[in-house]
């Protein structure tokens, strides 16, 4: 004759194989790393580095946060998951950022003929702690090869221009050159039969610098900067 096993044995023993079960769930159950997440988003974004060099934050920053994901995850195997999430956001940040710094920073250096020193608007401007008119990358510049990219001013003619004056952007047309700084303006003088027709596209211009600060303090003012050209990209 079977003998009865009371119900509330049978309850207690039921609610502990639950409580069990339960942690075990718990135990077993990992949350990924948010710091991997993170790392592997900013990887993607590193891509940007193959257009400005500003970039370089992007994957600088999604190294660092792989590496802290993988710290926290050996920390806690238990608790956390992500680790490879991790390791593909730090190799997508250090490819993407060591590549694409590397290709703008060769297609800027690659965009002057050899011999000539690639310079920009900016490199002329004079900082607020100068005391000189015109900028100290200026004054070193004077009588040596540089290459400048910019564009024609519209001025009287139109075809067979051999003197024109180059300004950073198109958007300073003729009638707003008045509003633009001496040393935002560069004198061009084209040398060796060499003549162009204007044009509204961007222009590089090789050719010795000069600078002449000395005029700012004439009457009429007149052009800061000048280069000779032998060179027209």
């Amino acid at each position: 004759m079977a003998v009865g096993i009371p119900s509330n044995k049978i309850a207690a023993s039921q609610m502990r194989r639950t409580y069990k079960l339960a942690a075990q769930m718990r135990s077993a159950y990992r949350s990924i790393q948010p710091h991997a997440v993170i790392s592997l988003i900013l990887g993607i974004l590193s891509i940007i580095c193959f257009l400005t060099l500003y970039a370089i934050i992007i994957p600088i920053a999604g190294v660092a946060f792989g590496w802290v994901a993988r710290r926290e995850i050996r920390r806690l195997p238990k608790e956390r998951l992500g680790m490879g999430v991790a390791k593909t956001g730090m190799l997508l940040s250090l490819v993407f950022g060591l590549s694409g710094s590397g290709w703008v920073t060769y297609s800027f250096l690659a965009a002057s003929p050899p011999g000539y020193r690639l310079i920009t608007f900016a490199d002329l401007q004079p900082s607020p702690n100068d005391r000189s008119p015109i900028s100290k990358t200026s004054q070193d510049l004077e009588g040596k090869k540089v290459f400048l990219y910019g564009h024609m001013a519209a001025g009287e003619k139109a075809f067979g221009v051999t003197d024109f004056v180059m300004l950073a952007e198109l958007a300073h047309c003729q009638f707003c050159q008045g509003r633009l700084k001496p040393t935002q303006m560069v004198e061009v003088h084209l040398k060796n039969g060499l003549k162009l027709d204007y044009s509204t596209k961007r222009i590089g211009i090789g050719g010795v610098f000069t600078a002449q600060p000395d005029v700012l303090n004439q009457q009429f003012g007149g052009m800061v900067y000048h280069i000779d050209a032998d060179v027209v990209r």
